[in-house]
């Protein structure tokens, strides 16, 4: 759903989505976070998520400690927004994609409150170049420049990471913040895939849960959605499709034609980009997570 192109029609899966919940609690009071894989979410799904968890639950996960955030990528299937705007590229409501995705959230969410145990919190952060690049920028630019000098950027290339740790020293999970748009799967890709944030996330797990399959193991990571507005993977930057040179700077056109800009990269292809800045941000990550840091919590 994710570029609004009819014809972009799935014929199959790169990556497959999950959901990722994690609950803090410090006594006073209670934080369900929970991460998807998906576009975005919804107001009918959370209100849908919240019935279910007050039937499981009672008044402990309402509207108040309830955080779900999609992950943005672009390449999951869409109809479940319950919103013209949204659901009219895939012509309506889907309910097969509205109900894996209530499943899934409620199911992560379960598994979350059910393995709870008395822990630690520990906050780190870094910086990381070479993942994405301002997709805008000439608009940037319209920004005054004694705010533009206060980045030494014109994206933000700070990464953010809680990691969380059991009192026995177990770690059991971690959520990284990095602005980038989860679209190195363009526009003609019609695969299901997570992008390069969910394959990501499929790192972090796959290197904490040796020998488990993916989405099985205790240890949950999860790459979640930021301040990635205009914020592209696309690292080469708009170029024209036939001549390969780069695109008018103001109108992002060729020839008058923007359909014939394409931005791309690192990759030679969607499928390499998607893999090579997916294990930029698992590397970078995991540097942060190796890293000794004073706890928060």
């Amino acid at each position: 759903m994710g570029y609004a192109k009819l014809g972009q029609k799935g014929t199959g899966i790169h990556l497959r989505q999950f959901s990722r919940a994690f609950i803090i609690d410090d006594g006073k009071q209670r934080l369900a976070f929970v991460s998807v894989d998906c576009a975005m979410i919804g107001n009918g799904l959370r209100k849908e998520v919240l019935a279910r968890l007050k039937s499981l639950y009672g008044d402990v996960y309402t509207e108040q400690n309830l955080m779900l955030s999609g992950s943005h990528t672009h390449s999951t299937p869409g109809g479940y927004m319950q919103n013209l705007l949204f659901d009219l590229s895939v012509l309506g409501f889907v309910r097969q994609t509205f109900m894996a995705l209530l499943s899934g959230i409620v199911i992560s969410i379960r598994r979350a409150h059910e393995s709870m145990s008395s822990g630690r919190v520990y906050v780190t952060q870094g910086e990381l170049v070479g993942v994405n690049i301002n997709r805008s920028p000439t608009a940037y630019l319209a920004n005054p420049a004694a705010e533009r000098a206060k980045y030494p950027y014109d994206v933000d290339k700070t990464m953010v990471q809680l990691r969380l740790v059991r009192d026995d020293g177990k770690p059991i999970g971690a959520i990284i913040w990095f602005a980038v748009h989860p679209t190195s799967m363009n526009n003609t890709n019609t695969l299901v895939s997570s992008d390069n944030v969910g394959y990501a996330a499929i790192l972090f797990e796959q290197r904490m849960n040796p020998g488990q399959l993916i989405g099985k193991g205790p240890f949950v990571a999860a790459f979640a959605a930021t301040n990635l507005g205009d914020v592209s993977p696309n690292v080469r930057g708009p170029r024209c499709q036939f001549s390969g040179r780069p695109c008018d700077l103001h109108s992002s056109t060729c020839s008058g034609r923007n359909e014939f800009c394409i931005a791309s990269g690192p990759g030679t292809d969607m499928f390499e980009s998607t893999r090579m800045i997916a294990e930029k941000l698992f590397g970078k990550a995991w540097v942060s997570y190796c890293i000794s840091a004073a706890p928060v919590v």
